[in-house]
């Protein structure tokens, strides 16, 4: 009778994890969804207001390559490391995880621990991944603040156009744009928080919290901060990008970042349990965190 209490238990909570992922999913599919538009707020603004009158430029960071490199990054320093961990572990006759650590699954599945470990890494990650998305999304809507590039892609008929009345400036709210692109339009309208900004650096400080918990090699000592440099410049690099380009105000991108930050170390900190075990007495590597770490715990 314990046994199914127990296994009707597992199941109930990977339910609960499973729909929590589900609603961070939803919005941020909601947002990207072709020909579905959620509303923006429409902020008026100057004709004379130099901070929207820059020229569109193409981003030198496209989301493409934004998405690919920070995912890609974190999902090959992760699988690798933890590859590592358990040949070495294995090699030297000790326990990669405690059986009761990878024996949670419902129905009574056993899941190789390697994959288990890999797949929990995974699933905090792209929670939230998930979590900055929707989180930066609803903000841009929300706040509906004017790129710096608004006036190029508006294209408003300045002639024809009320900008002021003697010495006192008009505040534009009437829809008097006349764009090329109504898509550029709408993202002319989301400048805050910086979405480039807040996953890169998601995904670069998760990448440096993951390899600061996991990498303990004592025969290296500039391998790990090397490559954690490399991380954060280019989360640095992409954020100056945004400014550069025209696409943020430097208040959008610092936002931005410390969105993606916040959630990070959320999910380090929190989330995750990288940062809760003590070190193991093993001198090897992955001594750091060897047991836990999971959403799914």
């Amino acid at each position: 009778m314990a046994g199914t209490n127990g296994g009707i238990a597992k199941c109930g909570f990977i339910f609960l994890d499973t729909l929590a992922i589900a609603l961070v999913v939803l919005p941020a599919l909601l947002f990207r969804l072709p020909g579905f538009d959620l509303p923006v707020f429409q902020r008026g603004f100057f004709c004379s207001d130099e901070t929207i009158s820059y020229p569109y430029k193409d981003s030198t960071v496209p989301s493409t390559v934004l998405y690919a490199v920070g995912i890609g990054l974190y999902l090959v320093i992760m699988v690798t490391t933890e590859i590592v961990i358990f040949a070495y572990r294995k090699r030297q006759d000790l326990d990669y995880l405690s059986p009761d650590t990878y024996n949670r699954c419902c129905g009574g599945v056993v899941i190789p621990p390697l994959l288990y470990q890999i797949v929990r890494y995974t699933a905090v990650f792209f929670f939230g991944l998930l979590v900055t998305m929707t989180t930066f999304d609803i903000t841009k809507n929300v706040v509906g603040r004017l790129r710096p590039h608004f006036l190029d892609i508006c294209q408003p008929d300045f002639d024809n156009l009320t900008c002021s009345e003697g010495a006192h400036q008009m505040y534009i709210t009437d829809d008097v744009c006349m764009p090329e692109d109504p898509k550029r339009m709408l993202e002319a309208r989301r400048s805050f928080p910086s979405g480039h900004a807040a996953i890169a650096v998601y995904t670069m400080l998760f990448v440096v919290l993951y390899m600061q918990s996991r990498w303990s090699w004592r025969d290296t000592v500039f391998l790990r901060p090397l490559v954690q440099v490399i991380a954060l410049f280019l989360a640095l690099y992409t954020c100056l990008s945004r400014i550069s380009d025209y696409k943020h105000h430097w208040s959008d991108v610092f936002g931005g970042a410390v969105m993606g930050g916040s959630i990070a170390a959320a999910m380090a900190f929190g989330v995750s349990d990288l940062f809760r075990q003590g070190r193991s007495p093993h001198n090897h590597p992955g001594a750091a965190g060897a047991t836990t770490s999971s959403l799914w715990k």
